[in-house]
């Protein structure tokens, strides 16, 4: 007798629900929840029917239940391309909430460790983490070209609170009153502007800030 074991495995991958709602449906859950709001469903649909997008905003009141809507977005990316999927939330007592919650539904998530687990790597359970997990100066994921983890989806939870915490983890701060072994960094990366502030005519204005006589926010241009 023979098995031609890639039947089996292919039958195997079409059996995989990616319908979001219908992942809810299948799911083992306890006696008292019983199903998806409608504000849930509905979101999940409307993702569901565009998901070969790349980017979707999804807005949800609060307690509306869009950390299970954003768990099922997952699993259903996850089933579909069995690529590693990232959950990020602002920080690490909202990472907790969401492997909760997780666990509670029954919809296999870890939690951020380095090296990642199998789980994660092999796009079997969803990475829940904290935004710097992602948005840092020293990739966890890798580098483009070189040894990059191919995500199949990134769910930012709570985006419209992210852009402070990301914007901080791509920010240099270099304090005028604190010197470093070379003898300033702050006066030595000052200096190499003082040319483009002059060509716009407003040496007078960076010299008063550097001075410290002015202490307005001075961009610098391109």
């Amino acid at each position: 007798m023979t098995v031609d074991f890639n039947k089996l495995r292919n039958s195997k991958k079409q059996q995989r629900v990616i319908d979001p709602v219908e992942i809810f449906r299948r799911l083992p859950k306890s006696a008292r929840i019983k199903d998806l709001y409608g504000s849930q469903a509905e979101v999940l649909q409307a993702w569901f029917a565009s998901r070969d997008k790349r980017d979707h905003v999804l807005k949800l009141h609060t307690g509306g239940g869009k950390t299970l809507v954003g768990l099922l977005i997952a699993q259903s990316i996850m089933n579909e391309s069995s690529e590693p999927v990232v959950f990020l939330c602002p920080n690490n007592q909202l990472a907790a909430q969401t492997l909760g919650k997780a666990s509670e539904y029954s919809i296999p998530a870890v939690a951020y460790e380095k090296p990642f687990q199998s789980e994660f790597s092999n796009g079997r359970a969803v990475l829940v983490a904290n935004y710097k997990v992602l948005f840092n100066g020293m990739s966890r994921f890798g580098i483009r070209g070189r040894d990059a983890l191919k995500l199949g989806g990134v769910i930012v939870d709570d985006a419209h609170v992210g852009s402070d915490v990301v914007r901080d983890s791509f920010t240099i701060r270099l304090r005028k009153d604190e010197s470093d072994e070379s003898g300033g960094s702050y006066e030595a990366l000052a200096a190499k502007f003082r040319y483009a502030f002059k060509e716009l005519g407003q040496l007078g204005t960076f010299d008063d800030v550097i001075g410290g006589g002015d202490y307005t926010v001075l961009e610098v241009p391109y």
